[in-house]
C-alpha cells in the first residue's frame, strides 16, 4: 500500500477525534495488507507525519498540535 493510499483512508475515516479517525484508518489498512493494527498505526503515523511537514500543505483532519 502507498503513502498516498494511507493518507486516503486517513481521509475517508469517519467525523471524530484525529485519533479515532487513525485507528479506523489502521484497522481498515491492516485488513488489506495483513498487518497488525499497531503496525498500521505506526506506519500510518509516520507517513502522516512526513506528509504534514511537506511544504505543499496540511492534511485535512491531522495536525501536530493538540486536538482542538
Amino acid at each position: 500500500m502507498t503513502k498516498d493510499e494511507m493518507i486516503e483512508w486517513f481521509k475517508s475515516a469517519p467525523k471524530g477525534s484525529r485519533h479515532q479517525r487513525m485507528l479506523w484508518a489502521a484497522h481498515k489498512i491492516a485488513r488489506l495488507t495483513r498487518i497488525t493494527e499497531g503496525g498500521a498505526y505506526t506506519m500510518l503515523l509516520g507517513v502522516l507525519i512526513e506528509a504534514e511537514r511537506l511544504p505543499h500543505g496540511s492534511i485535512p483532519g491531522f495536525s501536530m498540535t493538540a486536538d482542538e
